[in-house]
This record gives structure tokens, sequence and C-alpha cells, in this order.
């Protein structure tokens, strides 16, 4: 069965303004898109606010996720203690328009502060009704299977979703996390399905990063992505592609979107064109050759390639 497509709203408000925004959501909704993904820290929070506004009249169709935890507040990291989890949420709520977050993630782990203070600030929103479920972002399968037990211990429910780095080029979710996520039953959510724009074709690995893009001023995407295997790897798979008579967009989505253990991918779009590149993506099933090709490219990367977890 194939994964979900979910609309990731990360460029929205920031590298695509707010009408262009909204053309893409509509867009999105128009072609079966069901689910919206955005964060505190998104834009300073206006991509939370064009949400909401895109969610006028049609919230009952649609799925709304957030997120906690790696944004900055008075100059300090966010975290996640009970008091920052409950403050940010009802800010969140208050920038969407809503009454209730259907999922509500964990952004990032927060070593400076146990668990049970965050499980705390997730029980109350969980009682109150401000949050449906809740899910962990960048968090080790450990990390995750430790919440379980104290959520467990709590009388709380268990994460509902983790979302992970995966893509055709960062593959560290194979070697446990998939296993993991089968043996502790929550569903994955993947984003970065194109490395930051790297497999767009965007980028040249001897040119500097284009002003606007994931990796202009942005050592995180750059420590990430910007290296001369992984790019010596994007020729490679561009060749696979062309094989198969695809670009390499649709061999990165068609990957994603067929992966065992994937069960929704995170489409984040600046443009309309993007969008509709993944949601034609969908159809495309790639052959036994082609997915033994990029296993090939796949294992030149290992040892390589980001950490899914922080």
């Amino acid at each position: 069965m194939s994964a979900e497509l979910a609309l990731g709203c990360m460029n929205f408000g920031k590298r695509t303004d707010r009408p262009t925004s909204l053309r893409i959501i509509a867009a999105a909704l128009e072609a079966g898109v069901t689910h919206l993904d955005t964060a505190n820290m998104y834009a300073d929070g206006e991509s939370e606010r064009i949400v909401g506004e895109a969610l006028r009249g049609c919230r009952d169709t649609v799925t709304v996720a957030s997120k906690v935890g790696f944004g900055r507040v008075r100059g300090r990291a966010e975290g996640l203690a009970r008091e920052a989890v409950l403050a940010a949420c009802d800010q969140s709520l208050a920038r969407l328009g809503i009454d209730s977050i259907d999922l509500y993630y964990l952004h990032v782990p927060d070593a400076a502060t146990p668990l049970e203070s965050t499980l705390d600030g997730l029980g109350v929103l969980l009682a109150a009704g401000k949050i449906k479920a809740w899910g962990v972002s960048n968090f080790a399968s450990w990390q995750i299977l430790e919440l379980m037990g104290l959520a467990d211990r709590a009388g709380l429910p268990r994460p509902a979703v983790a979302q992970q780095l995966y893509n055709v080029l960062v593959r560290q979710l194979d070697i446990e996390y998939f296993a993991f996520a089968a043996r502790h039953p929550i569903r994955t959510t993947v984003f970065n399905a194109l490395a930051g724009g790297v497999l767009s074709g965007a980028h040249r690995l001897d040119v500097l990063p284009k002003s606007g893009t994931r990796f202009d001023r942005n050592p995180l995407y750059q420590r990430r992505y910007w290296q001369a295997p992984l790019f010596a790897a994007v020729d490679s798979l561009t060749a696979v592609a062309a094989e198969q008579g695809l670009s390499m967009i649709e061999l990165a989505y068609a990957f994603l979107f067929g992966r065992p253990g994937v069960d929704s991918v995170l489409v984040g779009p600046a443009t309309e064109a993007h969008l509709n590149a993944a949601l034609a993506a969908r159809s495309v099933v790639l052959s036994e050759g082609t997915l033994r090709a990029i296993d090939e490219v796949g294992r030149s990367l290992a040892g390589t390639d980001a950490r899914y977890a922080r």
C-alpha cells in the first residue's frame, strides 16, 4: 500500500509568501491531501497563521499537526518542560484559530528536561482536549521506547507518530528504526524527501548555495547534505532514474511512497510546481531493477549520511 502524502508547511510565510502558500494548500486539498503539518517556530508562527486561514470552512475534513520544543523564547531554547509545552500549545491554537490540534509533536529531544515533565504537560493538554494525539520528531528509537514506557506508567496514550529524516540519500532508518517501529507499533512520517533540494538538481557542489534556498546561510543543512559523496550519489541516481524514464524528483518521491515502513511522506513545496511534482509521483512504481540500483548507491554512502535523530 502506498504511503500517504502530507503537506509540510515549513516554507509558508518565509520562503513562500502568503498568497502563494494559500494557493498551494488549496491545490493540495483539491488533490485529496487531508493532513497539514506545521510548527510553532516555522516563520516565527506565520506558517500556523496561514494554515489557520486555509482551514476556514474545511476543518472537519483536514487534520492538523504542529510542534513544540525547537523554537526560542526570549533568546533561550524553548525546550519541552511542562509549562513550555502548555504555553506553546495555547499560542499555536490561537494562531491556527482552532480549539484542538489533531497531532502535537515534540519537535526535538530536550536533554535538559525530565521526560516526566514533558509528559505531564501533554497529559494536561490531552485531558483538556487541546490536542487529540501526540508524536515525536527527530527522536532515536531508544528515546521513543523510553517515552512509551513512561507514558504507559503515567496512564497516557503512547506517541502515535514519529516524524523522521529519510530519503533516497539518507537511509539510517533502514539500520534499526523500521524494525523497531514494527515491533513497537508507531506510524512513521518521513521528511526531507528531496534532501533539502539536492535531489531536485537545483544545486552543484562547486557553486555556492542559491539565495533563498535551504542551504543559504543554513549550517545545519550544509552539514547534512553539502558533501562530495552525496552529490556523486545524486549523479548516479539521476542515471538510474533516466533508465526507467523518470526524473530525479520522480524517483526520489516514488522511492518513499512505495517504501515499506513509511506511512506518510511529508512534502514541503515552496511553489505549486513543487507540489504537482510530488502529486504526480504517487502513481509511479519503481521496477525491481531500479530498486536494486538505488540500494547499490545507498551502500556506497553507508556511514557518511546524516543521523536521523538529534
